[in-house]
C-alpha cells in the first residue's frame, strides 16, 4: 500500500515538475505526454530489485521515445531529434510545435528525474527522492522562460505532492507500521500537502505581485536558423503591382470580408522601411487570444497562391491557427514566412481571431510604458524638413486617439492618393510628398507615401508606428481572386491595452464619410462612428489614467473580502496540521515494541513538556536532576523509576528488563502536572506550538 502511495505521489510530482514547460507549447500534446512519461517511469519504480530497477528504466526511456516518435513525428528522425531536442527547443517560436524533435528534451528529463527519485525513495535518505523533481521544476521554468506564463495551480499541486512524498518517506521502525499509525501518516500528509497547495496559491501571487522583472529567456541568445532569403522590397512590389492591377495574386474562400498581412515593416533608417530578416520554426497552432477584454471577429479562409512570390504569407490579423503548409514567425510582429518560400498552387487554411476594439476602448487608450515599444518611436537622424512642425500642426492636443485621428484626418483632406504617382519611403520622398508644390511631385502619393508618412508623423509625436503591407479581400460569397489592385500599405499604431490598431489614410474622404479600415477592426477614420456609449468627443475627452484588462481594480472590494476569507481560513489549517503532527510523535514515541524505545520516547515527551511548561531544564543535567527539577516545579515527591530505567537503556545491557510500565506512568504524570500548573497562555498553545517538531 505504501509503495504504491509513493509511485502515484512520485507519477503526480514528476508530471506537474515537468508540465512547467507544457504552457509552452501548442495544444495539449504537451502534457498528456508528460504525464505518460512520469506516470510510466514512477511505476517501474515498484520494481523490487535495484538492478532490475535500472534496466527496466533504461528499456522503458527507449520505448517512450519510440512511441513518441509514431505518435507526435518531427521533421527529421529519431535519433536527430534525441541529439538536436535542446537546440530545436529553443529555436522554436511560442507556441512550440508539438513534435518529438522539441519534446525529446523534457520527456528524457522527466523519465530521468522520476527514475532517479523512485530509486533514492528506497535507500537510507528518503528525503532526497525530492532533490531530482525540484531541480525538474526548476530546469523546465528555465526553458520555459517568460513565453508559458505562470501557473501558480501547477506550482502548488508540486509543493503538495512533495510534501505527501516527504511525509509518507519518514523512516517509522518496522514494528510500528500497524493499521492505526499508517493511515495516521496518511492523513497528516494530505493535511500537510492541503496546507501547503493552498498556501501557495493564496500567498504566492501577492508577494510576487511586484516582482515587475521578467525570467530570462534562453532564446534570446540563441540565433534563430530560419532566415528569410533576399527579395524584392514589400513597399516597392505595392508600386509594381499599381501598374499592373490586373495581375492575380491569390485565390481565397472566407466566410467574410478579410485583410490579409503580408509583410511588417518595423525599422526605420531613414531610408527605407526594413521587415525582419530573422524567424524561429513554430507550429501551426498560435495560441489563444491575448486581451480577453478586447471582442474579436473570428474569421476561417482558405488561400490558395497565383502568382504571389516571396518568403512571407499572407495571413489575417489575430492569427491563432495554420494548417497545410509549415511555418516560421517572428514573435515581435507577428510576421509568418514560409521556409521554402511561396509557389503557384500551394494551398493553406488559416483560422484567426480578429482583435475588434471598440469606439470607446480606442477613445480611452493610451500609450504603451514597455520599453519594447521604444524602437517603433525611433527616428534616425536625416533632413526630416518641417515632419515634427507638421505633426504638431496636424495632431493637436488630447489622447493618443484624438491625435491619431486629427493626424490621419489632416493626411486625408490635405493630400490626395494617386496609385500612379511617384514612389519611394525614404526621408526624401516624404518631405516632397509632405511639403513640395504639385509641379515638384507634392501633394499627392501612393499607399506608400501616406502609409510612411502618416507612421514618421505619428513617431515624431512619440506614437509607436510601423508599416504593413498586405492585401483586401470582399469575400463572404465564394472563392475570390485576389489581384494586384487589391495590395496596399498601411500604417500601424500600438495602444494600450488595445494592441496594433490599422489605418486607413488613403481613401478619398468624400466617398465616405468613415474611412474604410485597413483590417476589420476598427479604424482611425477621418470622421470616427458615434457610439451610443461614446459620451462626448475623444478630442475633448478629460486625460485619464486608464486600467488594463489584467488589473484588478484598487481596494476592490469583492477581491478584499474574499482574500480576507481565504487568510482566515487558513490559519486553523495550520493549527490543526501542527496538532496532529505533535500527536503523531507522541505515539509514535510510545507505540516501539522493545521496552528501551518506550523508555526512550518518555524521556523525551518529559524534555518536551518541561520547556512548553517553562520549566528550566539544562541540556548536560543527568536524568536524575531534570526528574527532580520537574518534580520540584510542580511540587510532587521524585520518584527514581525514570531516571533509572533512562540509565539502563542508555547505558545498560538492552535485555535486562528495564520496567518500563513505571517510567512511562510517571513521565505522563509529570507532564500532566506540568501542563496543569504552567500559565493559561502555555496551556492554549500547548498542542499548536510547533517548535517541539524542531527540538532534538
Amino acid at each position: 500500500m505504501e509503495r504504491l502511495v509513493i509511485a502515484l505521489t512520485l507519477a503526480v510530482a514528476g508530471t506537474v515538475a515537468g508540465g512547467q514547460i507544457a504552457g509552452l507549447y501548442a495544444g495539449r500534446e504537451a502534457l498528456i505526454t508528460l504525464a505518460a512519461t512520469s506516470a510510466g517511469a514512477a511505476l517501474l519504480g515498484l520494481i523490487p530489485r535495484r538492478r532490475w530497477h535500472i534496466l527496466a528504466a533504461a528499456a522503458g526511456l527507449e520505448a517512450v521515445l519510440i512511441g513518441l516518435h509514431h505518435w507526435l513525428p518531427g521533421p527529421i528522425s529519431l535519433m536527430d531529434s534525441v541529439t538536436h531536442a535542446g537546440a530545436r527547443l529553443l529555436t522554436s517560436a511560442s507556441p512550440v510545435p508539438s513534435r518529438v524533435d522539441t519534446l525529446a528534451l523534457p520527456v528524457v528529463a522527466t523519465w530521468l528525474a522520476v527514475s532517479a527519485a523512485s530509486a533514492l525513495a528506497r535507500g537510507r535518505r528518503p528525503g532526497a527522492a525530492a532533490l531530482p523533481l525540484v531541480a525538474l521544476a526548476t530546469a523546465m521554468l528555465v526553458l520555459a522562460g517568460p513565453q508559458a506564463g505562470t501557473n501558480y495551480r501547477r506550482t502548488a499541486v508540486l509543493i503538495a505532492a512533495l510534501a505527501l512524498l516527504l511525509v509518507v518517506l519518514r523512516p517509522v521502525p518496522a514494528h510500528t507500521r500497524r493499521a492505526g499509525p499508517r493511515l495516521l501518516r496518511l492523513a497528516t500528509a494530505a493535511l500537510v500537502a492541503v496546507a501547503l497547495a493552498g498556501g501557495t496559491l493564496l500567498l504566492a501571487p501577492p508577494l510576487l505581485a511586484g516582482v515587475t522583472a521578467a525570467p530570462p529567456d534562453l532564446r534570446a541568445y540563441v540565433i534563430a536558423p530560419v532566415q528569410a532569403p533576399p527579395q524584392t522590397h514589400p513597399l516597392s512590389l505595392v508600386g509594381r503591382w499599381g501598374v499592373h492591377p490586373e495581375q492575380p495574386l491569390l485565390r481565397i474562400t472566407a466566410d467574410r470580408p478579410v485583410t490579409l498581412r503580408w509583410a511588417v515593416l518595423g525599422d526605420f533608417d531613414g531610408t527605407s522601411w526594413l521587415p525582419a530578416t530573422t524567424y524561429r520554426a513554430a507550429g501551426g497552432d498560435r495560441g489563444g487570444v491575448p486581451n480577453p477584454a478586447i471582442a474579436v471577429d473570428q474569421v476561417h479562409a482558405t488561400v490558395t497562391v497565383a502568382e504571389l512570390t516571396g518568403s512571407w504569407l499572407p495571413v489575417p490579423d489575430g492569427l491563432r491557427r495554420v494548417s497545410g503548409v509549415a511555418i516560421a514567425v517572428d514573435e515581435e510582429s507577428g510576421a509568418v514566412a514560409v521556409t521554402d518560400g511561396l509557389h503557384p498552387g500551394l494551398t493553406y487554411a488559416v483560422d484567426a481571431a480578429v482583435p475588434a476594439p471598440t469606439q470607446v476602448q480606442l477613445a480611452t487608450a493610451q500609450l504603451p510604458r514597455s520599453a519594447k515599444y521604444d524602437r517603433y518611436r525611433e527616428l534616425p537622424t536625416g533632413n526630416t524638413g518641417r515632419i515634427p512642425e507638421l505633426a504638431l500642426t496636424a495632431a493637436g492636443d488630447g489622447l493618443p486617439y484624438a491625435q491619431a485621428l486629427n493626424l490621419a484626418r489632416w493626411l486625408k483632406t490635405t493630400y490626395r492618393y494617386d496609385p500612379r504617382a511617384p514612389g519611394g519611403s525614404g526621408y526624401p520622398s516624404i518631405v516632397r510628398f509632405l511639403t513640395a508644390t504639385p509641379a515638384a511631385g507634392g501633394g499627392r502619393g501612393t499607399s506608400e507615401q501616406f502609409a510612411t508618412a502618416y507612421a514618421v508623423l505619428a513617431r515624431a509625436l512619440g506614437i509607436p508606428a510601423r508599416v504593413v503591407v498586405g492585401f483586401t479581400a470582399a469575400t463572404g460569397n465564394g472563392p475570390v481572386t485576389v489581384t494586384a489592385a487589391d495590395a496596399r500599405a498601411w500604417p500601424e499604431i500600438y495602444l494600450d491595452p488595445v494592441g496594433w490598431v490599422g489605418i486607413d489614410v488613403t481613401a478619398p474622404p468624400a466617398t465616405s464619410t468613415t474611412a474604410p479600415s485597413a483590417s476589420p477592426r476598427p479604424s482611425l477614420s477621418a470622421e470616427p462612428e458615434q457610439s451610443p456609449d461614446a459620451g462626448e468627443d475623444p478630442s475633448t475627452a478629460p486625460d485619464v489614467e486608464i486600467m488594463t484588462p489584467e488589473a484588478e481594480p484598487p481596494g476592490g472590494v469583492r477581491g478584499s473580502w474574499l482574500w480576507l476569507a481565504w487568510t482566515t481560513a487558513l490559519f486553523p489549517l495550520a493549527f490543526a496540521l501542527v496538532a496532529l503532527l505533535r500527536i503523531r510523535r507522541s505515539r509514535l514515541r510510545l507505540a516501539v515494541a522493545d521496552d528501551a524505545g518506550r523508555v526512550r520516547g518518555a524521556w523525551a515527551e518529559l524534555r518536551d513538556g518541561a520547556r512548553l511548561g517553562g520549566v528550566p531544564i539544562r541540556p548536560y543535567w543527568t536524568a536524575t536532576e531534570v526528574v527532580a527539577a520537574v518534580s520540584d516545579a510542580v511540587a510532587v515527591e521524585p520518584r527514581d523509576d525514570l531516571p533509572q530505567a533512562v540509565n539502563r537503556a542508555e547505558f545498560a545491557d538492552p535485555a535486562a528488563d528495564l520496567a518500563a510500565e513505571p517510567a512511562v506512568e510517571q513521565a505522563a504524570d509529570l507532564i500532566h502536572r506540568v501542563r496543569r500548573k504552567a500559565s493559561r497562555r502555555r496551556r492554549l498553545l500547548w498542542w499548536i506550538d510547533p517548535r517541539p517538531l524542531w527540538w532534538r
